[in-house]
């Protein structure tokens, strides 16, 4: 699959625009407007329920409203805003944390010093849990490489604030991902499965934390707490009719500017009042000495600010499938939320939804053609180098484009709980805490001789901390049948 360049990617319309990439996005968005003068913002109503924030309680699964019986996009809207609501609601065990904090329900994910994955299922927070940001693929056949953590050599793109911290991400899950041996027999994660991921900036003095939920940690080899502010949150939940997942994403509202149409110039984390002043101006040459979403590769807590711009507000372009649908129920249901952000709630007036993506027909795997929602999702601060989502490329760089999920019309082509990549922490949970699954191989084994050749190498493919235990099959451990493709048995060492 062919690479996403990662250039200075910005969408401003109307101007001549020097970089390739932002005249195919001025062009895309100037078609869009041709097909229709509707005003998403007002030609939709998503409706908020009082009872997430009454009565919070994670969703079990995405409602069907529409008039011939499946979901339309609102009802995957409100099971993202009531999916956050029951995280950011707090917990019944312990109400001084979010039920996203409680580790009882939703364990941080862990690494030993030397980047090895530690046991985060051992209810035992030994391990590091903060990291810069993650190594991402450029297609869906490349080994996932664990996230790199402070002090290690290596790199993913990193991102700086305007006072020159880096960005500190973690990842959390829910806990049934521990009962490894109950869904390693699965094609498909159960229902209630649960990731999320979260990306912070270090709060200075002129950030209000009033205006953003906060944490506590100790950064490198400090003595002293520092405190961090919540700017991302990815959350990604499985249910019985979605084994794909729904992927949501939410920011922090002062984050960054669109960077068509920025709403303000000055008080952005992650855009200096230079640059937002050259979008909003359309200043051409000063867009492009900012070198926007340009993120680097760097290890260290501090560094030069990286400025920042939103290519695609909620993740969709004009002439999108269901364009006008998808952002006025996006917009709608964020504002429908606000009269009920109160108490514990209220803080959550300083976040917003930027969208979400799912499948169509989940018999079917996940090509773009099958994809609904935000088909350009991409979170600001998450995926900052990612954020330039072209449908048309061999590599479409939104959730489903490093997270792949195979149909289930095609039992016997993979399994999303091993080999599918659909989870990209499931092995290290698996290694760390020491079990074994069954990863398919990439051919039919026949023979132990063929086994042994092939089996260590598909081990190793999927995590490099995943050992080979001698165990192969072609056959369904449930029920005897013979399948058309070989599993190997993968443990963490």
């Amino acid at each position: 699959m062919g690479k996403k360049s990662n250039g200075k990617m910005s969408t401003l319309m109307g101007v001549a625009l020097t970089c390739a990439a932002c005249l195919a996005t001025a062009n895309l968005h100037a078609a869009g407007e041709k097909k229709s003068k509707t005003d998403p913002h007002t030609s939709y109503n998503c409706s908020a329920d009082p009872a997430w924030f009454k009565s919070p309680s994670m969703p079990t699964e995405v409602k069907k409203s529409g008039s011939d019986g499946t979901s339309n996009f609102c009802d995957f809207y409100q099971f993202s805003w009531q999916a956050f609501a029951f995280l950011m609601a707090p917990s019944t065990a312990n109400p001084a944390l979010r039920n996203f904090e409680d580790t009882a329900q939703f364990p941080e994910l862990e690494v030993n010093a030397d980047g090895s994955p530690a046991n985060s299922c051992d209810d035992k927070k030994t391990g590091k849990t903060l990291f810069v940001r993650s190594v991402k693929p450029t297609d869906g056949g490349t080994e996932f490489v664990l996230p790199e953590r402070i002090g290690q050599a290596g790199g993913g793109a990193t991102i700086y604030d305007q006072n020159g911290n880096v960005v500190f991400y973690d990842v959390r899950f829910g806990k049934s991902l521990c009962a490894v041996d109950e869904i390693k027999t699965q094609q498909n994660f159960p229902g209630g499965t649960t990731e999320l991921k979260l990306a912070w900036k270090v709060m200075d003095g002129k950030d209000d934390p009033a205006k953003f939920i906060t944490m506590d940690a100790k950064i490198g080899d400090a003595s002293k707490m520092t405190k961090l502010g919540l700017i991302g949150f990815h959350l990604a939940v499985a249910t019985p009719d979605h084994p794909e997942m729904i992927w949501a994403t939410f920011e922090h509202s002062i984050n960054v500017p669109d960077c068509e149409s920025p709403s303000g110039t000055s008080g952005w984390s992650f855009t200096s009042d230079a640059c937002a002043s050259a979008l909003h101006e359309k200043n051409i040459p000063g867009i492009i000495n900012c070198d926007f979403n340009n993120a680097s590769k760097q290890t260290s807590i501090t560094g030069t600010a990286t400025e920042i711009c939103r290519d695609f507000p909620y993740g969709s372009a004009p002439g999108d499938l269901k364009y006008e649908e998808n952002v006025g129920d996006i917009t709608s249901l964020n504002a429908n939320v606000q009269p009920h952000l109160k108490d514990s709630f209220a803080i959550l007036k300083n976040y917003f939804n930027l969208g979400a993506l799912w499948v169509s027909d989940t018999t079917k795997s996940s090509d773009i053609h099958n994809q609904r929602g935000s088909l350009r999702l991409a979170n600001s601060v998450a995926e900052t180098d990612y954020q330039y989502v072209d449908l048309k490329a061999s590599f479409v760089s939104n959730c489903f484009g490093c997270h792949n999920y195979t149909g289930t019309g095609t039992p016997a082509a993979g399994k999303n709980t091993t080999s599918g990549s659909l989870s990209h922490i499931f092995d290290d949970i698996v290694a760390g805490s020491k079990q074994c699954i069954d990863v398919q191989a990439a051919s039919l084994i026949g023979n132990q001789g063929q086994a042994q050749t092939a089996c260590p190498k598909t081990c190793a493919n999927s995590s490099q901390y995943l050992k080979w235990n001698g165990q192969w099959t072609n056959q369904n451990a449930g029920t005897g049948q013979q399948l058309p493709m070989t599993v190997c048995g993968c443990c963490g060492q």
